[in-house]
Formats: C-alpha cells, sequence, structure tokens
C-alpha cells in the first residue's frame, strides 16, 4: 500500500467525496480498442528507467513490425502500444523479456485496474530438469515434479508424450519472490537421485537468497554463510523442438 493510500483510508470522506461515478459505459469501446494491441510491464531493477532508453532497446531485442510506444505509467513501469496484434503475441510467447540482465516483466493489459495495482511478482519462464532417468522423461512425471517449483504451462515432449534430448523442458509460471528452485529430490525404485534445476533466460538475480525480485523485507540471506545460489543456475537457450508423429 502507498502512501496516498494509506492516507485516503483515513480520511472522513464528504458525501460528495463518497459517491461513485460511474465510467463503465464512457470507456468501454476506448479500453477495448486499447487493449487489444497493448501490453503494461514493469522493469524490476532499483535505478529509474528512462522512457526512450527502454523503448529503443527492446525494440532492438523484439524486432517486430514497427517499434512499440512506451507510456511510463509509474516508476519502471510502462504501456506499450503495438502496431498490430501478431506484434503483441509476439511478445507475450516469447516471455520472459530481460531488460538490462533486468527482469521485464510482462502482462496482458487491464484497463480497468490500476497498473499499480497488477501484481509483476510472477513471470512465466522454461525451466530444464536435468540427469532424469529415462522412465521419467515424459509430460505426466514432468508436470508432478514441475508443479513442486511453479505452475506448469507446458512439458516440451513429442507427440507420444515422451522428452527429446538430454533434459526435460518444462514452461512455469515462477513467483519471483521465491528462491529459484536449485533441484528436487525424487525416489524411483529405490533410488534417491537429485535433479538439478537450470533456467532459460535468467536476468539478475540474488546468490545471497535466490530470489529474482526481493520483497518489502529485502534479502534475507544471513551474512557470513556460504553462498547456496550462483550463475551455475543458468541454462542455454534450446530452440523448441518439432514434434513427429
Amino acid at each position: 500500500m502507498n502512501e496516498l493510500e494509506k492516507r485516503w483510508e483515513s480520511m472522513k470522506l464528504t458525501e460528495e467525496e463518497s459517491k461513485c461515478i460511474d465510467l463503465d459505459d464512457e470507456i468501454l469501446e476506448e479500453l477495448k480498442n486499447k487493449e487489444d494491441c497493448s501490453l503494461v510491464g514493469k522493469v524490476w531493477v532499483e535505478r529509474s528507467i528512462s522512457r526512450m532508453v527502454i523503448e529503443n532497446t527492446m525494440a532492438k531485442v523484439w524486432r517486430i513490425s514497427r517499434k512499440a510506444q512506451f507510456q511510463e505509467v509509474g516508476t519502471n513501469m510502462f504501456v506499450m502500444t503495438f502496431a498490430n496484434q501478431a506484434d503483441k503475441l509476439r511478445i507475450l510467447q516469447g516471455r520472459p523479456w530481460l531488460f538490462d540482465n533486468q527482469m521485464f516483466v510482462i502482462m496482458q493489459l487491464n484497463g480497468s485496474i490500476p497498473p499499480q495495482k497488477m501484481d509483476f511478482s510472477r513471470e512465466r519462464m522454461w525451466i530444464q530438469l536435468h540427469n532424469l532417468p529415462l522412465a521419467c522423461m515424459n509430460k505426466d512425471r514432468g508436470v508432478v515434479m514441475g508443479e513442486t517449483i511453479g505452475r506448469v504451462l507446458e512439458v516440451e515432449t513429442l507427440v507420444d508424450g515422451s522428452g527429446c534430448g538430454s533434459f526435460l523442458r518444462i514452461l512455469t509460471e515462477l513467483d519471483l519472490k521465491k528462491p529459484l528452485a536449485r533441484g528436487r529430490t525424487i525416489t524411483i525404485k529405490g533410488q534417491v537421485l537429485w535433479i538439478p534445476v537450470k533456467y532459460e533466460k535468467l536476468p539478475h538475480f540474488c546468490f545471497r537468497c535466490g530470489c529474482i525480485i526481493h520483497d518489502e523485507v529485502g534479502c534475507r540471506g544471513k551474512d557470513g554463510e556460504e553462498i547456496q545460489f550462483g550463475a551455475w543456475m543458468r541454462a542455454g537457450v534450446r530452440a523448441k523442438f518439432q514434434k513427429q508423429g
């Protein structure tokens, strides 16, 4: 809750101030047109970012049909308007995006909610589960293991549901305020195995507590403790393979 909200809650409103003004009919069509080709995003970095800098930088990264127009709506928070829905969809499907190696959380615009009220603490990321037994390289086992890390959106498999390659690739929605999972312990036929987790397009994160973003409390890592997280959790991006069958 920001300072203005705290002040508002303690106010004794007059009758005129407390009377609700219904704006639904006036903004409905305008809102729909805006949402069709727009997204909203926030860069998780402590310094303030210039609108022009991020607009020009992301134009080079995205390489879409026409440069998106950025409108600043809060500290490091922007509404991005695209030339068409195809460009917008490409950006949504390509998440996560990074700006200067910092997480740039992007989500669907909801024009009826103030950007400051939107939750930018979650983002989808491709994770890789390594050293899995072949019996676990499939969609069903991927969902079971992936759900212990985040909300599973997709498990990359062949048409028969089996995995392909040396690791299982899972698209998950992660809570960025929670420490990154370094791995999972599984048991199979009496064996106890450690399954390392690696992250594609992993932004800057805290090596002390393992979080991509800190909450109001800040880093929960303790001084003098051995570092438990590191760059070894980063993975190269594997191109999505074509399903055959």
